[in-house]
């Protein structure tokens, strides 16, 4: 289907969509559930995985937070099992005859973060695919639009400059703190300003063509901004296109853990160029993700 049709289409069902009345917060993730009903379904008729996870090959991991972010992912592996750990559920199978494990991370940075050292230590895996939605930071993407992480960075830690009773909140005075996280080389933690993408995932999405890509720096936060004015800071002074809330976290437990990582996002709501959120454009990143991880696997796993 031509992109900018199949956007119509989903701006029509959006249209027409009346969700319950709820905080504005919660809307999207209302959206996402309902628009992932027969996702949920497919996954929980999927067979238990029986024992541990065994396999010759090192598996290649994709993680989304949310079933509208891997349903597509999960209906194109051969033979899927479905691994659980602690509360986190993995779908186990192969994709171009290749051993995957897509996990599903669920939302926020501590799901995140536990849920990709779950992995780790589980399925050993031999690179890191993060994929999903994003809101946009500037007016030049649209819903659809692809952002490849050449860099991820944690926007929730901050710190505020004093300001005197009175005086009112700016938070353009704030600065970012980046990240506690292990150094693998030095043997010890220390304070990272971000973290970069594996350099050879990087160029593999870099020559993904069929789609209007941006290669920049994703956001990832436990907070939802909707200040424009913010946001045009974030992306000035670190240079932000997008926000979300898993990629980062991920990040830092692959970086510490020396495996290759890289963060891949679709654009599926921007406030800042008035486009609301639309659940179908997961399937973009879903897409994307499948001709980066075909394209590693036949490069590089199978060299």
């Amino acid at each position: 289907m031509n992109k900018f049709v199949a956007l119509a289409v989903v701006s029509a069902l959006f249209i027409t969509f009346v969700p319950v009345r709820v905080s504005a917060e919660f809307e999207e993730d209302i959206l996402a559930v309902e628009f992932a009903a027969e996702d949920e379904k497919f996954i929980a008729s999927l067979p238990a995985a029986k024992g541990k996870y065994k396999s010759r090959q090192r598996p290649l991991l994709i993680q989304g937070a949310m079933n509208s972010e891997i349903g597509l992912w999960v209906r194109a592996l051969k033979n899927p099992v479905v691994y659980r750990h602690l509360n986190y559920v993995y779908i186990a199978g192969t994709y171009k005859n290749y051993p995957v494990v897509v996990s599903r991370t669920e939302e926020f940075i501590p799901n995140a973060a536990a849920s990709t050292a779950l992995a780790l230590t589980n399925f050993n895996p031999v690179a890191v695919i993060n994929q999903g939605t994003a809101g946009g930071y500037v007016e030049t993407l649209v819903l659809g639009d692809i952002v490849i992480g050449a860099r991820s960075i944690n926007m929730s830690a901050l710190r505020t400059t004093y300001q005197p009773k009175g005086t009112g909140i700016d938070v353009t005075q704030s600065e970012l703190l980046g990240s506690f996280a292990y150094d693998k080389d030095l043997g010890k933690f220390r304070i990272y300003e971000d973290f970069s993408a594996d350099p050879t995932l990087l160029r593999l999405a870099e020559k993904i063509s069929g789609f209007n890509a941006l290669t920049g720096t994703i956001g990832t936060s436990d907070g939802w901004n909707s200040s424009v004015d913010y946001m045009g800071f974030l992306n000035e002074k670190y240079g932000v296109v997008c926000e979300e809330m898993e990629t980062a976290s991920a990040a830092q437990i692959c970086h510490g853990s020396g495996v290759p990582f890289i963060g891949i996002r679709v654009i599926s709501n921007n406030i800042t160029n008035g486009s609301a959120y639309q659940p179908q454009s997961a399937e973009y990143a879903q897409r994307f993700t499948m001709i980066l991880a075909e394209n590693y696997i036949r490069n590089v796993l199978k060299k």
